[in-house]
């Protein structure tokens, strides 16, 4: 029996998955206004049908578009992994970081500036490796 040699744990081809579950998101979406909430929910579903590759292609400095995955300077979570800015609309955004497949939400900005004055440091859990 030929042993099948396991998958890697990311590639830029591979659809993008929401993770909803950091705390401080969760209390966040909890305060949401019906409208902000509608607009989170269509991002999440565009998101979940994009790849990674299409994802890291939005944040052209040429012609920001879509998600306008932005890397925000000096901020990186506790494990050193980078904390990213995304459009959920013209002046809502929300604090990401990129964990394999998932991206994890860690924050939300219905300000938008707001989501660029943050000092990172956060302790994102890390998911165990799956057995197969």
């Amino acid at each position: 029996m030929k042993k099948q040699s396991p998958k890697p744990e990311s590639t830029h081809h591979e659809l993008a998955e929401c993770d909803l579950e950091f705390p401080r998101f969760q209390k966040e979406l909890e305060q949401l206004e019906l409208k902000e909430l509608q607009e989170l929910e269509k991002c999440l579903e565009k998101i979940e049908k994009m790849t990674w590759a299409q994802i890291l292609a939005t944040s052209s400095k040429q012609g920001k578009r879509g998600l306008n995955w932005e890397p925000i300077a000096n901020q990186k979570t506790k494990s050193g992994a980078t904390i990213a800015s995304i459009r959920i609309t013209q002046k809502f955004r929300a604090r990401v970081t990129r964990e394999g497949v998932s991206m994890r939400f860690i924050s939300l900005h219905p300000d938008h500036d707001s989501a660029y004055d943050e000092r990172g440091g956060e302790q994102i859990p890390v998911d165990p490796p799956k057995s197969g």
